[in-house]
């Protein structure tokens, strides 16, 4: 009876969430699939978890700005994912498998028409595994979900990273590592990626952004692409600071290759100061060498594990400048080019 009251708890939050889903972002649209998600939670470890089903369409209504939105979901459901990974358990209790399993379907199934299905299943039983392997403990719940989120499954080769956590976790319990259970670092852990999870693509490709300051979205035109030994000039508008710039069929560049300078005051323009454009892309980040940019200005685009941020960065113009001239670096490929986007 208990059971029968819990999964009609499931299909009513379900259904409540759905009625209340009003935004077009494919996180609110997952709204139903977060209260499920809270609703097996509480199941397993404190009733009480359910308030966060409220608290879901309470955001929904109540926040209209999206981002500010967006991390209210990702505050409830980490929020209850802490509850139920740090609260007491039995020996035994499949609530780190079932937990294992949330986590990573709301970080990685999110849109949905992207879901590589074979993939994912497969990824998702090698997280499984690897919790059974170090003993369902908290700690393994974190390796295993962290390990899911890293690993991209695009090209399918990727899929050797889980593997090779799975095979040296199997490995160290053979030689006696004893189950770790580090209960609250692994809840902090577990709880920072959830509650990012509406931009998880970006969590697992350029977590740094995240622990970073958050500025306000640079105004963008874009204004020239610098060929190889290209050059441009450009009067500077009243009040800017820095130029923002990226990069062109150069995701395969190291941090501190030579894109461009900057006249007057020769400011050199490197990698790690911006990057290729288009590199943390899913598809184009496994064969990608540019770091996240020391000051990041790109835009974030898409979400879930579809969301990715251009590689734009800040340079700091030439103090008391009025003109300037950029110029793209001779030695860049053929095909590459130093883009010049905007001042702020």
């Amino acid at each position: 009876m208990e059971n029968l009251r819990w999964i009609a708890a499931a299909a009513l939050s379900a259904y409540a969430c759905h009625l209340a889903v009003h935004q077009t972002t494919p996180i609110d649209q997952a709204l139903p699939l977060l209260a499920l998600a809270v609703t097996f939670l509480a199941w397993l470890s404190y009733p009480a978890v359910m308030l966060g089903v409220p608290l879901l369409i309470v955001a929904e209504i109540a926040f209209p700005d999206e981002q500010l939105r967006l991390l209210a979901f990702g505050a409830i459901v980490a929020a209850a994912m802490g509850c139920g990974l740090s609260a007491r358990m039995r020996a035994g209790s499949p609530r780190p498998l079932v937990i294992t399993v949330i986590a990573i379907v709301l970080l990685r199934w999110i849109p949905l028409d992207h879901v590589l299905l074979g993939r994912e299943l497969f990824l998702l039983a090698i997280a499984v595994a690897i919790v059974f392997v170090l003993g369902r403990t908290p700690f393994a719940v974190a390796v295993a979900v962290i390990a899911a989120l890293v690993t991209p499954a695009v090209p399918l080769r990727t899929l050797a990273f889980p593997l090779a956590v799975l095979l040296i976790a199997a490995a160290a319990r053979t030689f006696g590592l004893p189950a770790l259970r580090l209960t609250w670092p692994s809840t902090v852990v577990l709880a920072f990626v959830v509650l990012f999870f509406p931009w998880s693509g970006i969590v697992a490709r350029a977590f740094p952004y995240f622990l970073r300051e958050a500025k306000p979205p640079a105004r963008r035109t874009q204004i020239d692409a610098l060929a190889p030994n290209k050059s441009a000039s450009y009067d500077v508008p009243d009040g800017a600071k820095s130029i923002i710039v990226s990069g062109a069929n150069v995701a395969h560049l190291r941090r501190g290759a030579l894109l461009g300078r900057i006249e007057p005051g020769g400011i050199d323009v490197r990698i790690g100061d911006a990057a290729d454009w288009g590199y943390l892309r899913r598809e184009h980040w496994y064969r990608a060498h540019n770091p996240l940019p020391r000051d990041a200005a790109g835009t974030i685009r898409e979400y879930g594990y579809a969301a990715w941020i251009d590689g734009a960065g800040r340079v700091a113009l030439p103090r008391g400048a009025r003109k300037i001239r950029v110029t793209a670096d001779a030695a860049l490929p053929a095909d590459a080019s130093l883009q010049v986007e905007g001042f702020e």
